[in-house]
């Protein structure tokens, strides 16, 4: 049996075309994986996997790019690599995250108040399903409206407006528990 071959390398143009797509795209990317949960340790590499993926499976997308939004496809590759990422950190038994050693240790500016807050926040996220997850972080972080969120995650209107309101009072309640502000 022979060695799979290697997926074909996009041509010049096609190569062109996906350095464009990093270039306006990354701050995307990198937004969504750690909203998704990727820790900011492990972030580059995320991005740098989201970004394998897309070279990789460029030939697939162009053919069926009317079909999906560059935005789209970024997110559901970014999702994925969350995930994993996730499931990969929860296997290696690391040490506690740096973030929350420096959080304990560091002296009490409007830096560290940020870190804080920002780490109940994780914290908060962590504790919803993921569904709910991503329809608070496109809302609240990316801004998004109910039905580009209905859109891009393929799910009813009605239900993405129920897992936002519930994940809100989810967050809330956990954010008001642990002593920060909603």
């Amino acid at each position: 049996m022979s060695a799979p071959s290697p997926s074909p390398r996009p041509a010049q143009p096609e190569l062109l075309e996906f350095d464009a797509l990093y270039r306006r795209e990354f701050a995307y990317v990198w937004r969504m994986l750690r909203a998704h949960g990727v820790p900011e340790a492990r972030i580059e590499d995320a991005v740098q996997d989201v970004f394998m993926v897309v070279y990789r499976r460029w030939a697939d997308w162009q053919a069926d790019s009317r079909a999906l939004a560059p935005r789209s496809w970024l997110f559901g590759i970014a999702r994925r690599v969350a995930a994993n990422h996730r499931r990969r950190q929860a296997r290696e038994s690391r040490p506690p995250d740096l973030a929350l050693v420096a959080e304990a240790e560091a002296p009490a500016d409007e830096r560290t108040a940020r870190r804080r807050a920002l780490a109940r926040l994780e914290r908060a996220l962590d504790e919803l399903d993921e569904r709910s997850r991503t329809v608070f972080v496109l809302a609240e972080l990316e801004g998004m409206t109910g039905p580009e969120i209905a859109e891009l995650v393929g799910e009813k209107l009605n239900t993405v407006y129920w897992r936002l309101r519930t994940a809100r009072a989810k967050v809330t309640k956990k954010l008001q528990a642990r002593g920060g502000q909603p």
